[in-house]
């Protein structure tokens, strides 16, 4: 890399990355910005650099005192920060674990929570994710599928008047889960004008997307993730709250699950979830795993 700009202003390395993916220009991207010991940012700030990258999320990562210490992580969307999110936490364990290559672990600190990430194979990470699973009544979205004019009330599993399921991982990520009948429906699916709101979720509704998906006979569950009018090329919390969703249908158990997302946006992403279920019918843990790929390094001037 070359040497930060001269001139006014603080100069913060960053790292885009493409996250779910080993090949440049698929997967979901990723701005990981640097934040020395010796900065401090406002909340301003850091919002404002996440709205200079327009990326689904940013990463402001602040260096720890030694690479024994949790790795502070704030995640941020373009207008507002996240709990937690899957792509910003693998990305960012990647990207550590990539510079610490005797090291097989490295914890992140979230607002969600501390997460412990381990090397896996193949360039993958593997995270336990911060889990405060929540299943919510069923809920119908009868004006987003009226303004989808390419399906049918037979392309639904519940047709059109239907209620959904939703779900929340942890407070404030929440995901009405959509099933389609066919990978063709699945296509056929559009943005929709309006952020969904359900009132009933009070304070765990900071974030709902839809969360669509179809069941591959093969196993494999073909996703997209919606809000309004952005779609996501990979969410590793959508995948999360899916896969326990459908664990808590199976029961008891060790429940494992491989979701590909982004197709439709050229930018196909591959993300694996494992889910125990305990004889309570409870979840008792949610683990998150991807690989990740380095695309760009420079500076941020503030």
């Amino acid at each position: 890399m070359t040497s930060p700009p001269q001139g006014a202003g603080q100069t913060l390395k960053f790292t885009t990355l493409d996250v779910f993916t080993s090949e440049r220009f698929a997967g979901n991207p990723l701005a990981i910005v640097q934040v020395p010991q010796t900065v401090r940012l406002s909340q301003e700030t850091k919002q404002v650099i996440a709205r200079e990258f327009n990326l689904s999320e940013t990463v402001i990562l602040h260096e720890p005192e030694d690479e024994t210490a949790p790795v502070t992580i704030d995640i941020f969307m373009t207008d507002a920060e996240l709990p937690f999110a899957g792509h910003p936490t693998v990305g960012s364990s990647w990207f550590l674990l990539s510079k610490r290559m005797n090291e097989e672990t490295v914890t992140l600190r979230t607002k969600a929570g501390d997460i412990l990430a381990r090397r896996e194979e193949e360039g993958k990470v593997r995270l336990r994710v911060p889990t405060n699973f929540k299943t919510h009544a069923p809920y119908q979205i009868d004006q987003i599928k009226a303004q989808q004019k390419a399906l049918k009330s037979e392309d639904y599993v519940n047709g059109f008047d239907g209620a959904e399921p939703v779900a929340s991982i942890v407070k404030g990520m929440t995901f009405l889960l959509l099933k389609v009948t066919s990978e063709d429906a699945l296509g056929r699916f559009r943005s929709y004008a309006e952020h969904l709101h359900i009132p009933a979720l009070g304070d765990w509704a900071k974030f709902i997307g839809v969360y669509i998906y179809f069941e591959r006979p093969d196993g494999v569950i073909r996703t997209r993730m919606f809000d309004a009018t952005l779609e996501d090329p990979a969410t590793g919390s959508a995948a999360s709250t899916l896969a326990g969703y459908l664990a808590l249908q199976k029961g008891p158990g060790k429940w494992d699950f491989q979701l590909i997302q982004g197709v439709e946006m050229g930018r196909k992403s591959e993300i694996n979830v494992w889910v125990e279920v305990g004889q309570d019918n409870q979840i008792t843990s949610v683990e998150l795993g991807g690989t990740a790929v380095s695309v760009m390094e420079g500076f941020i001037t503030i």
